[in-house]
């Protein structure tokens, strides 16, 4: 129980510290997390939570150092600018790509990772990053494999010939390495839905086409880029954290949403973003995720949007149990198992996702895992039922 009341202490000082007119509630929380004298806790969690750059960020911003302990301070700091080496070396590497690229006249949009960190977080070092995902189109995915190889990439969880095979509504994406620079992974994607899970209720309604010709030029890592239109860049985000393997399991993923929101207010068009929703069919997971996002922040959110968006669905028991789920801190990967169950409707057709879930094509199994190269077995399907089943229990029990 401990655990959990400090838990919420992380979500609220969050939310207070990104809150501008919070800063004397914020101080209130770090007083009482530090009374409980367990910072070992606090700062392991923010990790895992993605937000310990943030967390510092706003204790130097709002002049909040001195409430912490030194020794805690030091070694936020040293996260802190250890993070930002890692992003410049990042954006360094990902510059030589970027003009790559345009030097082959290869289009490209940038997404997640290093784009909203330099585009819409306070600051370079406040958001992490694992990798850099960047969207081609599916015609161009051999090139891109060749400027990657020229750069000393390869794929590491499987073949391009392979890989451009998988069926609309699974993966979508190749994974590259290079074993000089650990740091950081390129994610080649040539469709923004990107699962082992099939999504093809939704994946094969988002026009593509429509995102590339409202994708907007930016800045990154010093080069002349492409990223998506504020509108796109919250639906999509909307989409990447209701996957089954992040289910907002993170709090880095709400507040990718937030800064996207509170960067762009005044120019994020929603009645657009309500068009562009209905074209996609999305509106399920829009909702889901924007309900979410307003639980934890103070993200400017729209509410004739949540009102239309609301008024367009008819909420099912799964999605109750999601929502209820996450609005009680109970962010758990694997619990939006249950939108994606419930978006297919009548018996007949829950029982076919259910059995493309746990029987997905083989090809996707062996890439999910990175093995690329190796041969099929049975076995690679019990593991796949084990995973499956594992999940509901568990998000049953929090139930």
């Amino acid at each position: 129980m401990k655990t959990k009341s400090q838990e919420k202490l992380i979500v609220k000082v969050l939310a207070s510290l990104t809150d501008p007119g919070q800063v004397d509630q914020a101080k209130k929380i770090i007083a009482e997390m530090d009374g409980s004298a367990n910072w070992d806790f606090y700062i392991r969690k923010m990790v895992e939570e993605g937000v310990v750059f943030l967390f510092y960020y706003y204790l130097v911003r709002c002049n909040l150092t001195d409430l912490v302990p030194p020794q805690i301070h030091r070694l936020l700091a040293h996260l802190y600018f250890e993070n930002l080496n890692r992003n410049k070396i990042a954006a360094k590497a990902l510059k030589r790509l970027f003009n790559h690229l345009s030097a082959r006249q290869i289009p490209f949009i940038v997404m997640k990772g290093i784009a909203l960190a330099e585009l819409f977080y306070p600051s370079l070092a406040a958001r992490g990053m694992s990798d850099a995902d960047i969207l081609v189109k599916k015609g161009d995915v051999r090139r891109v494999d060749e400027v990657l190889a020229e750069l000393g990439y390869a794929a590491s969880d499987s073949f391009v010939e392979d890989a451009l095979q998988n069926p609309p509504g699974y993966l979508a994406s190749l994974d590259y390495r290079k074993s000089d620079e650990p740091f950081p992974n390129i994610h080649i994607h040539w469709h923004p839905v990107n699962t082992s899970v099939p999504a093809y209720m939704f994946s094969e309604n988002i026009d593509l086409e429509r995102l590339w010709q409202m994708a907007m030029r930016a800045k990154i890592a010093d080069s002349d880029v492409y990223v998506f239109c504020p509108e796109h860049q919250i639906i999509y985000l909307c989409e990447h954290a209701l996957r089954i393997n992040h289910s907002f399991d993170r709090l880095i993923l709400i507040y990718d949403i937030f800064y996207v929101i509170n960067t762009r207010q005044y120019k994020i068009d929603w009645n657009l973003v309500i068009h562009e929703v209905g074209r996609f069919k999305l509106e399920r997971l829009v909702f889901l995720s924007l309900s979410i996002v307003k639980h934890y922040t103070s993200a400017a959110v729209s509410e004739e949007l949540m009102r239309d968006l609301r008024t367009a669905l008819a909420l099912n028991s799964f999605d109750r149990g999601f929502l209820y789920l996450q609005l009680q801190n109970r962010r758990l990967r694997g619990s939006s198992f249950l939108v994606y169950f419930g978006m297919n409707r009548g018996i007949g057709r829950k029982a076919a996702f259910l059995f493309r879930t746990l029987f997905p094509p083989r090809h996707i199994l062996l890439q999910r895992s990175y093995a690329k190269g190796a041969r099929f077995n049975t076995g690679w399907y019990w593991r796949r039922i084990r995973e499956v089943f594992l999940h509901p229990f568990f998000v049953l029990r929090h139930l």
